[in-house]
């Protein structure tokens, strides 16, 4: 069977490669089996037939999860695979700050421009740099909320560059947490570290909890003339809160990957244009995670970093003729609906696994046997079944 994959952003090769003859690939390709995303908006109102969607990325703000989740539509993203280029950005920015590279290069630039010679540039260069004298990251406090994979290598950042590291997160997994560096200090609350640091630097995803997640009173808490990173989402700040706090003094510095008519030109904000993913390497990564995400899910029904769905999968049984993909809302008793249907059928089942993320339930059940039409519809009959697949080995 041939699948048929829409690119809405441009996708790096090195992924797309992966897909291989059994594949049509195209740029907004209509009518797809699945979906490749960046950036680019997507209502799967407008794709009912299509049974995924792949963001090359981690967050998935751009997608109506909502919307996919009731239609059987399973969303995966990539998390990680951008996370090294995000952390480096981070502490690029934050030292170019630190130390005022920025109006440095311009003062530099300037005052080339006004001089006829090395000898003159130099002696004018020494007269003046003296205005441009920064800090030193080592002993500084750095506070980092979120510790998924950015938040984390964040913090070790921060270790290596011999600051002291207060963090925090309310759902840490223990895979992250054990990649921490020990002298990683984990407190109790957003508060505690906010109030602690000098320079605090957040990594949540975008959620209806986390949006404007630092306002006023967050700001409030924390000290004063404090740095305040952003390379998450724009919105997880409540930007006038933020631009308030610049002109009072309260924070000394935003550094953020988000522009904005209010931020771009503040004296005390440095907008990068959105390049905390954009690097060679991190396309690739993501582009691979985000392809082998999609044939594992087409070709196989398996599940892996989705934001929907749970984490399923199952190597198909060497007697299985046919797998059967059923998702459903997470309700008692479907297991044995969907098997009370096989057995009176008479298909033999070979294998069954079922994972539930306490809203969807999700079945790959291997049968030695073809399924006929009206036994996949009889299936799909029940109310509490979103969507059925059958894959034929």
């Amino acid at each position: 069977m041939a699948y048929r994959i829409a690119t809405l952003n441009k996708i790096s090769p090195e992924g797309l490669n992966l897909f291989g003859s059994d594949y049509e690939v195209a740029d907004g390709l209509s009518y797809p089996d699945a979906i490749l995303v960046r950036s680019a908006q997507v209502d799967t109102d407008a794709y009912p037939a299509t049974l995924a969607i792949a963001r090359a990325g981690a967050g998935v703000n751009n997608i109506t999860v909502d919307k996919a989740t009731a239609a059987g539509l399973c969303v995966f993203n990539t998390p990680g695979a951008n996370a090294n280029a995000v952390a480096e950005l981070v502490f690029t920015v934050l030292g170019s700050y630190a130390r005022n590279v920025f109006p440095g290069i311009q003062f530099a630039r300037e005052t080339a421009a006004a001089t006829e010679s090395d000898k003159e540039l130099d002696e004018k260069v020494e007269k003046g740099k003296g205005k441009f004298a920064g800090f030193e990251l080592a002993g500084k406090t750095l506070g980092v909320i979120g510790l998924g994979k950015i938040g984390v290598i964040v913090a070790n950042l921060g270790v290596q560059h011999r600051m002291k590291v207060v963090a925090f997160d309310p759902f840490p997994s223990v895979e992250n947490i054990h990649q921490l560096e020990s002298s990683v200090q984990i407190l109790k609350s957003m508060a505690q570290v906010a109030a602690a640091c000098d320079i605090l630097s957040i990594h949540v995803p975008l959620a209806d909890k986390t949006r404007g997640l630092v306002n006023r009173d967050f700001i409030d808490g924390m000290k004063d003339g404090a740095i305040l990173v952003n390379y998450s989402r724009g919105p997880v700040v409540a930007e006038s809160d933020v631009v308030a706090a610049l002109e009072s003094g309260k924070l000394r510095a935003y550094l953020n990957d988000f522009p904005s008519k209010a931020l771009v030109n503040h004296p005390k904000a440095i907008c990068t244009p959105h390049l905390g993913a954009s690097t060679e390497e991190s396309e690739e990564n993501c582009a691979t995670m985000a392809v082998n995400q999609l044939k594992g899910y087409l070709e196989l029904g398996n599940v892996v970093n989705s934001v929907n769905f749970p984490v399923c999968e199952s190597v198909p049984d060497a007697s299985a003729k046919t797998r059967l993909i059923v998702i459903n809302k997470d309700v008692p008793n479907m297991i044995a609906a969907i098997t009370k249907v096989l057995g009176e059928a008479g298909v033999n089942i070979a294998s069954l696994v079922n994972k539930s993320n306490g809203k969807v339930g999700y079945n790959i059940v291997d049968c030695q046997a073809e399924l006929s039409d009206a036994l996949v519809t009889k299936i799909s009959s029940s109310p509490d079944v979103i969507r059925v697949r059958v894959i034929n080995f």
